[in-house]
């Protein structure tokens, strides 16, 4: 008696309830489905490439990702949001009040609406393949369909926004750094202009090596014109013309000479033409090194820009969303067949039980 009671308990009534569930509340499901991937854009000229390839030839790293990110998008509440502005996503499901497992009130809160969504929006990523599928479960086959067209757009507009992103990040950091180098140089050039207005020069070193040559030729001058000078008093009085003649060419190289090495070299002073050659010198390394700066951004810019073309994905629909014909949830004699096993295993773990209790006391 004990074992059909127990019998009845674990087996006959659980099967009942779910047999009384599945005949008369539970509602029948449409699902649609459809399969999706994110791949890179052709870029560079290279041709389109059809859906099927895509499948065939795997995703490359970077767009596993971006799908992996696609599959959280899709089951987050911004999606619930886009499906509840679009279509009456709630009202479908609170129309009907037989099967309280897929019923949700109009003011339900958001936190369990969402749990809800996710019941009945699935995305599942395939590793091997890399494709996304993604199911909306509905009442109605027409509203399954428009449900999941609404989230196959909203997707793609999600991808493009991502790609795009990202694209407008680096060229905005690249332009940037172009702009502040382009402005760097401009002032650095701005200030070598007054700088040789404010001196008078084109280009002080250039204008300092002249003075040296010139400073050279009057020193081996001077040599030259000395040594003519001790030819002279050596053949001659001291105070003859052409010795006092002599003289006053050997001073007037000499105190020209002073004048251009005063000029040309001097410790400290702005004047001089060797603190002059110094400063111009510093501001021309200054506007090269800002020059160099300037065409790295150029560059720079140009290579942000093949990378942003890289970066741009877009959403390939590899199965259009279909309008089901059958219901295909809930699968009630699969479920009720597996109840059923699932039962007997749990009888016969409880008589195991209740046996081996029995052996134990006696």
């Amino acid at each position: 008696m004990k074992k059909k009671g127990l019998a009845i308990g674990l087996i006959l009534v659980p099967m009942l309830v779910a047999v009384i569930y599945f005949a008369f509340f539970a509602v029948d499901r449409y699902v649609s489905t459809s399969r999706v991937v994110v791949r890179q854009a052709a870029s560079d000229g290279s041709p389109q490439m059809p859906g099927l390839a895509v499948m065939l030839g795997g995703v490359n790293p970077t767009s596993r990702e971006e799908t992996l990110y696609l599959r959280e998008f899709v089951v987050s509440t911004d999606m619930l949001n886009v499906l509840e502005q679009k279509l009456p996503w709630r009202a479908h499901y609170a129309a009907q009040r037989r099967d309280i497992l897929y019923w949700i009130s109009q003011d339900t809160q958001r936190e369990d609406a969402l749990k809800f969504y996710q019941r009945l929006v699935t995305a599942d990523f395939d590793e091997i393949t890399g494709l996304l599928t993604i199911e909306v479960q509905a009442l109605d086959p027409k509203f399954a369909q428009d449900a999941l067209n609404i989230i196959l757009e909203e997707s793609e507009r999600f991808i493009n926004e991502l790609s795009h992103r990202m694209a407008r990040t680096q060229m905005r950091f690249a332009q940037s750094e172009l702009t502040n180098a382009r402005r760097n140089y401009e002032s650095r050039r701005e200030e070598m202009i007054a700088f040789q207005s404010a001196n008078n020069l084109l280009d002080a070193e250039a204008t300092a090596k002249a003075r040296a040559s010139v400073i050279a030729e009057l020193e081996s001058e001077l040599i030259k014109e000395r040594t003519t000078l001790k030819g002279l008093r050596s053949a001659l009085n001291a105070d003859t013309p052409q010795v006092r003649q002599q003289l006053a060419r050997i001073s007037a190289i000499e105190q020209q000479l002073a004048i251009e090495t005063k000029r040309l070299v001097s410790a400290s002073g702005s004047e001089q033409l060797n603190v002059t050659a110094a400063k111009y010198r510093n501001l021309m390394i200054d506007a090269r090194i800002s020059e160099e700066a300037y065409k790295f951004g150029v560059s720079a810019v140009e290579s942000a820009r093949i990378e942003a073309s890289k970066q741009i994905r877009s959403l390939v629909t590899i199965v259009t969303p279909n309008k089901p014909e059958l219901a295909l949830y809930p699968e009630r004699l699969y479920i009720l067949f597996t109840l059923f096993i699932a039962l007997l295993l749990l009888y016969g773990i409880v008589r195991f039980v209740i046996a081996t209790v029995k052996d134990h006391r006696d």
